[in-house]
């Protein structure tokens, strides 16, 4: 109870600092602030046609054979997908038999082209998407941990990079967590805002490695929610890793070239819910909002570590499957590039 209290009035004074902040700069300088700048209540859905363009180039000279596997957005609670048109001829819709992630695989034979030629497989898309906020989380209501069922327990289980014991364990300990989810999981939100610095260009950063993120205290947005994963899990927690698309836009257009990463974990009731502490230790006006809410800035695209797909790939299973994967003659090829062009549409 002290614990929920303490977070209800941090919670508080720092909506009351932030709206106060945007205030005096809004009136000072004479600008309207974008939706995207920070929570508004109940926030109109967004409609936006989307383009995802995949190139595959550079083949060697002895290819044969080129698979590519491309992740593909589902309809959930947050976002209603659409797929407007795509290449039928060389490829289909699958699903991967772990997570049920939705992907649009591709397979080419590679006579008669050249090194130098570009195959390129285009998807293009109709999307509603809306913000989605959980207000048990916003409360830190006191809600009991359950047993998981079959469906929850590859949440609660060890991935490669994510293992349950070392540093993960330590970290469980040393934050001596409530018995209840939800300011548990504050908890450990609020741990990795103030003890990580956020820095995607150290060496070692963006594979997710939860031990190489604990011991070296940054990272990116993968390895900030490695951590969280990690010490949810090892405390009967189901959570789980989301990748999705930024489609943040200016003058109703905007391009994407790179995927963010988010955390998730469940709880009886409320189902589940956001956390993002790398975008708050990035943007500290957004660290209440980024947790329990999940922006309509954010299209999700899969879930999920150790990701074997669907045909299954011969190497081995994906650490992420966030962007297209490709192999030539069942070996891992890198020549694949990808961009994202989208426009904002009037609402239907």
């Amino acid at each position: 109870m002290v614990t929920k209290i303490f977070y209800m009035a941090k919670q508080h004074f720092r909506k009351m600092i932030l709206y106060q902040s945007l205030f005096f700069s809004l009136s000072t300088l004479n600008v309207s602030c974008p939706i995207q700048c920070f929570a508004a209540d109940n926030p109109e859905p967004r409609y936006i046609s989307m383009t995802y363009i995949s190139y595959l180039t550079n083949f060697p000279s002895s290819a044969r054979q080129v698979e590519c596997w491309i992740p593909v957005p589902s309809s959930d609670e947050r976002q209603e997908v659409e797929i407007l048109g795509m290449d039928s001829i060389h490829g289909h819709l699958t699903k991967d038999p772990k997570y049920q992630n939705q992907i649009y695989y591709c397979h080419y034979d590679l006579s008669g082209l050249k090194e130098s030629d570009t195959i390129k497989i285009r998807i293009t898309y109709k999307i509603k998407i809306w913000e989605k906020s959980v207000s048990e989380a916003k409360n830190l209501r006191a809600l009991p941990k359950v047993v998981a069922d079959n469906n929850l327990n590859i949440y609660l289980s060890s991935n490669r990079l994510i293992p349950l014991q070392g540093p993960i364990f330590a970290l469980r300990q040393q934050l001596n967590l409530s018995d209840y989810p939800i300011p548990a999981a504050r908890q450990i939100y609020e741990y990795l805002i103030s003890t990580m610095v956020y820095n995607w260009r150290v060496p070692g950063a963006g594979h997710g490695d939860a031990v190489w993120a604990c011991n070296s205290k940054t990272g990116d947005c993968s390895d900030y929610n490695s951590i969280f994963i990690g010490v949810c899990r090892s405390a009967g927690i189901p959570a789980d890793h989301v990748f999705g698309l930024p489609l943040r836009s200016k003058d109703g257009k905007g391009e994407v070239n790179d995927w963010h990463c988010w955390g998730r974990f469940w709880v009886k009731g409320p189902g589940w819910i956001t956390e993002d502490a790398s975008e708050a230790a990035k943007h500290p006006e957004l660290h209440e909002y980024n947790f329990g809410t999940l922006s309509s800035i954010f299209l999700t695209l899969s879930h999920g570590r150790d990701v074997v797909l669907e045909p299954a790939q011969k190497e081995e299973a994906l650490n992420m499957f966030a962007s297209p994967y490709v192999e030539i003659d069942g070996r891992h090829f890198d020549g694949v590039k990808w961009r994202v062009s989208f426009t904002e549409q009037a609402g239907q």
